[in-house]
């Protein structure tokens, strides 16, 4: 029987350090602490489960996995240049037919404007009114006032009679 600290197991099995603990909380792996540090006890004529051209394996697959991933970022970054360069040419369109736009409607604003103005003096000159020099402004209700009061005043006298 060996005693491998859990670094040691897990590259003897060819398995990560988590993989040991799990192994040896489930009761799969016993386990010695001497002085303070844990020891995986290993049955020597147990051979190990992964060998070590199997973990190489699986590091040319994730190798070759983490290229494909390096790859799609690099085209992604540049799917994202090219798309924020097609962005900033349509805001610059836009810009430019918005401020063209704008000088079209200040154009026909300004001819409209110049028209009304001269409706407005052809309209003053065809229908002015004589220019008044002083008007003289009669109260009428203040006549038909008084008219009533005297008419009640005399038909009181009458009454008196």
């Amino acid at each position: 029987m060996k005693k491998l600290t859990v670094s040691q197991a897990a590259e003897y099995f060819g398995i990560t350090k988590e993989a040991i603990y799990n192994r040896v909380r489930r009761g799969k792996l016993k386990t010695v602490v001497e002085e303070g540090l844990k020891y995986v006890v290993v049955d020597e004529n147990i051979e190990p489960k992964k060998s070590v051209k199997t973990r190489k394996t699986n590091s040319d697959t994730n190798d070759k996995y983490v290229s494909y991933l390096e790859n799609e970022v690099s085209e992604l970054k540049e799917r994202v240049k090219h798309l924020e360069k097609e962005r900033s040419k349509l805001i610059e369109e836009k810009i430019s037919i918005l401020e063209k736009s704008k000088k079209e409607l200040e154009q026909i604003f300004a001819t409209r404007d110049e028209q009304l103005k001269q409706i407005l003096h052809l309209m003053n000159e065809k229908y002015a009114l004589p220019k008044i020099e002083s008007v003289e402004v009669i109260d009428t209700n203040i006549k038909q006032k008084s008219d009533k009061k005297s008419k009640k005043k005399k038909k009181n006298k009458k009454k008196k009679r």
